[in-house]
């Protein structure tokens, strides 16, 4: 293949903002002459610019711009999709995530693809937070994690007010370093957690967000949102005027599987804080996000139009007699 640099790649790192600069080394590896997709629509095209920007400078570079999905996890274009079948390393610049969509999943296993989601973004967070990790750090501290997180019962409790029991056998957890590396790995960095996927229809009790549900109409919480769960699905939901958003946009689905509860998903990443956005705020180190929905990645049967996370502050994760967190602070 021929030499695709415009410039020495010491120079054009030097002049990349950090963030950046970690996003084609620590977490990608990306190498010359390796060819870089940049996917972006018509809200974060500021995003996709950017990274396309400097890509451009190092590596074979395509950018298309597609119209704005209608969720987390709806299927993007055709278009879309058979170029990230000739890409070795894909950069979602999206406002709703990919990760869970068919296209990225088929894709992802043809043994060549590296899925960088860069949804929900602010460039803001190229320059300070999660992005400027040790990404070799939060790999161990997710690795460490990894061992403990499974079992048969899962409890989970917060000070507002959650209080969750659900089973996890059989299930293994997934693992989210904030990097892809090898072919067939998928991150959105700056996110960094282990995540299990309840077994259907076992999840019963109180969930309580109190720190941000990444989503275009919603974001930082104000007022705490409570959901009633019974037998794996979302039965009520209280609160005030971000509880009423929450309960129209799910209602307007017209489909039962979308108040599904999915995932639990453990941030592991201590550079990041909430601020509104999906990967560092799903990511916030003693946070976990509920997610709502589709569940085929985490070893479950429900194909829902709909994957969508929550966030709730500070807590306790225990998985059988083990407490993995407490309050917040890691215990293994």
């Amino acid at each position: 293949m021929k030499d695709v640099l415009t410039k020495e790649p010491n120079e054009v790192l030097t002049e990349m903002p950090l963030g950046i600069k970690q996003l084609f080394t620590s977490i990608t590896h990306l190498k010359k002459g390796e060819k870089v997709l940049v996917i972006t629509d018509d809200n974060k095209r500021d995003i996709g610019e950017f990274v396309y920007k400097y890509a451009k400078e190092l590596f074979d570079t395509t950018m298309i711009i597609m119209s704005t999905r209608e969720g987390h996890g709806a299927e993007p274009t055709e278009a879309v999709r058979a170029a990230l079948n000739n890409c070795d390393v894909a950069f979602g610049a999206t406002t709703y995530s990919m990760y869970h969509s068919k296209a990225r999943l088929d894709a992802s296993k043809n043994n060549r693809l590296r899925w960088i989601g860069l949804q929900d973004y602010a460039l803001h967070m190229f320059e300070r937070g999660g992005l400027t990790a040790d990404f070799d750090d939060v790999t161990q501290v997710v690795n460490r994690v990894a061992p403990f997180y499974k079992g048969k019962t899962f409890t989970l409790t917060a000070p507002g007010g959650t209080h969750m029991v659900c089973s996890v056998e059989g299930r293994e957890p997934v693992l989210d370093h904030g990097t892809a590396i090898v072919p067939g790995a998928a991150s959105f960095p700056p996110n960094a957690e282990v995540a299990l996927g309840p077994v259907e229809g076992t999840a019963n009790g109180v969930l309580v967000f109190d720190g941000s549900i990444p989503h275009p109409l919603l974001n930082l919480i104000d007022e705490p949102i409570s959901c009633t769960v019974k037998d794996g699905f979302i039965t009520e939901i209280k609160g005030g005027r971000e509880a009423d958003i929450l309960r129209k946009m799910l209602a307007d689905f017209n489909d039962p599987t979308v108040y599904n509860i999915a995932e639990l998903g453990l941030g592991l990443n201590k550079e990041n804080f909430l601020c509104g956005h999906m990967a560092p705020d799903e990511g916030s180190f003693g946070n976990i996000h509920i997610g709502i929905g589709k569940n085929l990645n985490f070893g479950g049967n429900v194909n829902s139009p709909l994957h969508l996370d929550m966030v709730i502050k500070t807590v306790t994760c225990v998985i059988d007699d083990r407490t993995i967190m407490k309050d917040g602070v890691l215990l293994v």
